[in-house]
């Protein structure tokens, strides 16, 4: 006898509020109990709906992850953008790293996977597409090249060197409580404005550079990002 939950699911149009509600129920999950721990069986239980109906939508638990952190993904980028937009320094190289690290310490998912919270994120962090995420958004010569032509990195800096020394410092942030007992290291929010102070005096020039080139380049990456990931790719 056909499952008559899946029967009602089918019945939706284009079931895109099933979808969301399975990418919600797999959010709540992961965050609690973790990757590795959760099931497919839990994530359908949790959405109301047959477990036959999650492959309807994803092949596997590894494609249904992908999508929600594709979602979360998405959500930084226009949380980010709006900051962005909000502030008048939003297009200098300080602003851009503060707003980002704000956006990315209310979104737990994708902060697991940029800290690579092993009890969140588990075997994710074994596949490919969570290694090509990581490289893809870490600081590239060509972004740091269109941020000069726009006057807000300093035209006498070897971009290479720049967005090696920005990579190093996410990396930092991301293991340095491995290297340093939690007295040592100060408040989230002091920490991130110390770094971005830091950035600005090393990279920016004079006055922080013009903002609204800056959020001119800001504008196009992500309209670049958004096409890219309406195909469905992470990276």
């Amino acid at each position: 006898m056909d499952d008559p939950d899946s029967q009602n699911e089918l019945e939706r149009p284009v079931n895109v509020d099933r979808e969301q509600r399975l990418l919600d129920a797999a959010a709540r999950l992961i965050a609690h109990y973790g990757y590795d721990k959760t099931t497919v069986s839990d994530i359908a239980q949790e959405a109301g709906v047959s477990k036959g109906a999650v492959y309807l939508h994803w092949s596997s638990k590894e494609a249904l992850f992908e999508a929600l952190l594709l979602r979360e993904i998405q959500a930084f980028t226009t949380e980010w953008l709006e900051l962005i937009e909000a502030d008048p320094d939003g297009g200098k190289l300080h602003a851009m790293y503060l707003h980002s690290l704000a956006v990315i310490e209310r979104r737990p998912l994708l902060k697991a996977l940029i800290t690579r919270d092993k009890r969140v994120i588990g075997d994710f962090l074994r596949h490919q597409s969570a290694a090509l995420f990581s490289r893809r958004n870490t600081m590239s010569q060509e972004f740091v090249r269109l941020m000069q032509q726009a006057g807000v990195v300093r035209a006498d800096v070897d971009p290479k060197q720049v967005a090696y020394v920005l990579s190093c410092i996410r990396a930092g942030m991301i293991f340095v409580e491995e290297l340093m007992t939690p007295e040592e290291i100060p408040p989230l929010e002091e920490a991130i404005a110390g770094l971005a102070d830091f950035i600005e005096r090393a990279f920016a020039p004079e006055g922080g550079g013009d903002s609204q080139a800056g959020k001119q380049v800001i504008r196009a990456l992500a309209a670049a990002l958004q096409d890219r990931w309406a195909r469905g790719k992470l990276a």
